[in-house]
C-alpha cells in the first residue's frame, strides 16, 4: 500500500483562475491534514472589522495594534477562530512548527502571552481524501515556507512574500486544464 503524503504546516495557493470561487487568490496555511480530512485558514484575505470590535463584544480590555480579521474561509462563517504561535492551550491544534488553531474564546483572555496571532472568521475544511484529490488535479500549489510568515506580513503581502522566498510569482502559476467547484 502507497503512503499518503499529508500537508499539515504548508501552505496551498489555488492556481485556478476562476474569480467567482471562493479561494480564487488564496493562500491557506493547513494546520491538520490526516486521513480524516484537512482544516486550514487563508491567511492572505481580510474582513474589514477591527479586533477590537471583538474585545468589545466580548467586555475584555485590548491595547493591541488594531489588526483585522482575517477571512479564514468557507466554513463555520459565523465563528472566531485564533490562528497563534505558542504558548500550548489544551483547546488548539498544533502543527509541528508550533502554529495553533483553535475556537475557543477563552483563549482571548490569555493573549496578553501570546505575541503572535491573528483572529480569522471561518476556516477552510476538507473530508478525507478531498484536498489530496484537488491537489492532484492541480488545482492547488502546493508551499513549504516558513509558517512565521503569518506574523511577520501584512495578509495583502503574505503572497508577494512566499513568491519571493520560492524564486517565482505564484500569482503565474495557473491549472487551466480543470476546475474543482466550491
Amino acid at each position: 500500500m502507497e503512503d499518503q503524503i499529508f500537508f499539515d504546516n504548508k501552505f496551498i495557493f489555488f492556481q485556478e483562475k476562476n474569480e467567482e470561487d471562493f479561494f480564487y487568490g488564496s493562500l491557506v496555511y493547513i494546520v491538520e491534514h490526516n486521513s480524516n480530512g484537512a482544516i486550514g485558514i487563508v491567511v492572505n484575505k481580510l474582513i474589514s472589522i477591527d479586533e477590537n470590535q471583538i474585545y468589545k463584544s466580548l467586555g475584555i480590555k485590548n491595547n493591541s495594534n488594531h489588526k483585522s480579521l482575517l477571512n479564514g474561509g468557507p466554513v463555520d462563517i459565523n465563528k472566531l477562530f485564533i490562528i497563534h504561535e505558542k504558548p500550548d492551550h489544551n483547546e488548539s491544534i498544533y502543527t509541528s512548527s508550533g502554529i495553533g488553531l483553535t475556537s475557543n474564546i477563552e483563549i482571548i483572555k490569555s493573549l496578553q502571552d501570546i505575541v503572535n496571532y491573528k483572529f480569522a472568521i471561518g476556516y477552510c475544511g476538507w473530508d478525507a481524501g478531498q484536498l489530496d484529490y484537488e491537489i492532484s488535479l492541480n488545482s492547488w500549489l502546493v508551499l513549504d515556507v516558513n509558517p512565521k510568515i503569518i506574523f511577520d506580513f501584512p495578509p495583502n503581502k503574505i503572497v508577494d512574500e512566499v513568491s519571493r522566498l520560492m524564486g517565482f510569482d505564484i500569482n503565474q502559476v495557473q491549472n487551466t486544464e480543470t476546475v474543482t467547484k466550491h
